[in-house]
């Protein structure tokens, strides 16, 4: 073997033995369950010793399913050698969903501490990873939280904001004292919970927290998952709801828990009335392998004039807010209160009211046109017999007061008065019947004829004297 083959042989060795561990790339995976401690300590390979190269180490921090997973180191030291310091030896930081989905949060390396890390889902996994060189770091120890469902990290007052944990499928969150002024240096949060698997879909309803959304005077902040005070928020709204396009008001999480912030402060306006919002559980199936099993809203588009057109999404809510007076399907789409017994009353009742009144309108009418006609007939009659009655009574009171008297009269030569002649007399029209002298004339009136006296007849008929005298 020639010199220079020698000495190429023993610099290969020399890179396997002391750079190429034995097999190449190592790998080590460590568990770490609330099931067996609510917190504990876990640290790089050989710590505080240098850690060895070609490693990839996971860490896997479990919850199950009873909070969130807070992260604090005490010590970190990777090899922060050379250009692109993250290019050699560094930690990958992801969470995991219920269906095991990773969503990447960070990267660390070098010697700079980090700062706490948060998982926003009740799973979090560390991949510590380096590379073939060997170095002098000593790599990191950290320590672990599990935290409970109910933690978050902002204070809140319950006296001033209520309870700060909600859970279940749908809820009102508002301001203190909603709908009237909220006070100043206001610091509420809420925790915000549903199901594995689902979604936490928040609405504006009504905002009223300042004049411009700037966020100068209140300030309304939601966060995906847990929060600490360094964490971004996800969404904010301030200022009025007018100064929102409608998809604006609208948002939803990607985890299962959420944490609203409304804050205000000295300056702020006290003329607002705050805010008022609807958050409900929902979630979106995969078709065709998945289906909405409760109750599918039915979407659609929303469309503006001059604006283009908003697609309404369809989310996958309980069977319990269908018919519950809320418009949970979303302001534009009422298909979960359409075909509801109450919807069906209020319409019945828009139809059959109008309906009635139209009906007692016209029976109304009705009646009094007859009432008018009956009394107007009435009256007439009234008084064709009081005219009929007084005819009648007058020539009844004719006949009554119908006084004959006689002087030296002969019964059979001559009559009181001539039955032919009075109507005339009398400007009656109808005719009169008197009975005939002789039957008139009884044996007390016959006996009359030898007295010696001037008799004559008068008749009172009314106010008027009808005198008739014989001689």
């Amino acid at each position: 073997m020639m010199p220079c083959d020698i000495q190429f042989y023993l610099m290969v060795s020399m890179i396997l033995k002391y750079f190429l561990p034995c097999g190449g790339t190592r790998s080590c995976e460590y568990k770490f369950s609330y099931l067996n401690g609510a917190e504990g300590n876990f640290s790089s390979p050989g710590f505080p010793e240098f850690y060895p190269p070609l490693l990839r180490c996971t860490y896997l921090f479990d919850a199950s399913r009873n909070g969130g997973v807070e992260i604090k180191f005490d010590a970190f030291e990777l090899e922060d050698e050379g250009e692109g310091e993250d290019m050699y030896d560094y930690i990958d930081v992801y969470t995991l969903d219920s269906q095991g989905f990773k969503t990447f949060l960070n990267k660390f390396c070098g010697r700079k501490i980090p700062q706490a890390i948060i998982s926003p889902q009740s799973k979090l996994e560390i991949v510590f990873v380096t590379d073939h060189w060997q170095n002098s770091a000593i790599g990191f120890l950290g320590r672990y939280h599990f935290l409970g469902e109910d933690w978050q990290p902002f204070d809140h007052k319950p006296t001033k904001c209520g309870s700060d944990s909600l859970s279940g499928i749908a809820g009102f969150i508002q301001s203190p004292n909603y709908p009237g002024i909220y006070p100043q240096n206001v610091n509420c949060s809420w925790v915000i919970k549903v199901a594995e698997k689902q979604q936490i879909l928040l609405r504006v309803l009504e905002l009223d927290i300042g004049q411009d959304s700037q966020c100068h005077d209140a300030k309304l902040f939601l966060y995906n998952g847990y929060a600490t005070t360094m964490s971004l928020q996800t969404k904010e709204w301030c200022g009025q709801k007018t100064m929102y396009n409608p998809d604006e008001l609208e948002y939803v999480t990607v985890t299962n828990r959420s944490v609203l912030r409304f804050l205000s402060g000295s300056s702020s306006n006290k003329r607002h009335k705050g805010f008022k919002l609807l958050w409900m559980a929902v979630s979106f199936p995969k078709y065709p392998a998945e289906v909405c099993k409760t109750f599918e809203c039915e979407g659609g588009k929303y469309c503006q004039s001059g604006l283009p057109c908003t697609k309404l999404p369809k989310y996958c809510i309980s069977k319990k807010l269908v018919c519950d007076g809320v418009y949970n399907c979303g302001p534009y789409d009422d298909s979960d209160e359409r075909k509801c017994e109450r919807e069906i009353v209020i319409i019945a009742t828009c139809i059959s009211v109008p309906s009635l009144a139209i009906v007692l309108l016209v029976v109304f009418v009705i009646y009094c046109y007859k009432s008018k006609r009956v009394k107007k007939s009435v009256s007439q009659d009234q008084h064709l017999t009081h005219s009929q009655s007084q005819g009648t009574t007058s020539h009844e009171s004719f006949n009554r007061q119908l006084i004959l008297q006689t002087s030296f009269i002969d019964g059979a030569s001559s009559a009181i008065v001539d039955n032919t002649l009075l109507p005339d007399i009398l400007d009656l029209d109808q005719d009169l019947n008197f009975p005939s002298p002789s039957a008139s004339l009884d044996g007390d009136t016959r006996g009359h004829k030898k007295r010696p006296s001037y008799h004559m007849m008068q008749q009172n008929y009314e106010d008027s004297h009808l005198i008739i005298s014989n001689t």
